[in-house]
């Protein structure tokens, strides 16, 4: 297949473009391509064996996600969050996260905490399997399953666009790698939310989830020095 080459939509571009998506955002989540590194279509189209359109797509589409930056001078790179962007990004949601969880307090029922509890159980699973991935996966859906029980949609949808900033965030900056204690410390605070929310506690549920969004923005490794830019090699 050549390297080269537009054309028009089809199923196997379409195919090839998903091929293409999942390996880059594979090596991104796997921290392979740290952020700052350049995304040249031309080597990313060799080393997956593919032409470049299916790999130009499948940029826009982490470009869409927030985790590749596109840019007329430089072209695609992974993306480097600004201090600023981070902290704004924590600041609305937990304003967000913390009203959801003080009106979940009074709505949860004994089927909805059991919910709860296996999604933290699954996290705890993916911690120990070393899956990123899974990990953020699972932490979403308890964070949604929280904002949808406050029963307000609304809320609910803020709560989603505020994560999905912070999930890339998390998928770049997040120690997870190096520090085995961060995701237990991440687990220990869902489980003394859930305890909140089954007690029907609103103040201790704000204040459980006030506490887990703040650490989980403190232990974020801010310091890009030592993450260079890396060669696209292995993806």
């Amino acid at each position: 297949m050549r390297n080269g080459d537009e054309g028009t939509d089809s199923p196997e571009k379409t195919t090839l473009e998903d091929l293409a998506y999942g390996r880059i955002r594979a090596a991104i989540l796997a921290r392979k391509l740290p952020p700052g590194t350049r995304l040249a279509e031309p080597t990313l189209a060799k080393k997956i064996n593919i032409s470049r359109t299916p790999v130009r797509g499948a940029l826009r589409r982490l470009a869409s996600e927030g985790l590749v930056t596109i840019s007329a001078n430089h072209g695609a790179t992974v993306t480097v969050p600004s201090l600023r962007d981070i902290e704004n990004a924590y600041q609305v949601r937990e304003a967000l996260e913390c009203l959801a969880a003080s009106v979940a307090a009074e709505r949860v029922s004994q089927e909805d905490t059991v919910r709860l509890r296996e999604a933290e159980r699954e996290e705890r699973r993916c911690l120990a399997q070393g899956d990123l991935e899974g990990y953020i996966r699972i932490n979403e859906r308890i964070h949604l399953l929280v904002a949808s029980l406050s029963g307000n949609r609304l809320l609910e949808q803020a709560v989603e666009s505020a994560m999905n900033r912070t999930n890339v965030y998390l998928s770049l900056l997040d120690p997870f790698y190096e520090l085995a204690d961060s995701g237990d410390r991440q687990t220990w605070e869902h489980a003394i939310i859930i305890d909140a929310l089954e007690a029907g506690d609103s103040l201790w549920a704000e204040a459980a989830m006030r506490v887990h969004i703040r650490s989980s923005r403190a232990v974020m490794d801010l310091d890009l020095s030592g993450r260079k830019p890396s060669p696209v090699d292995d993806i």
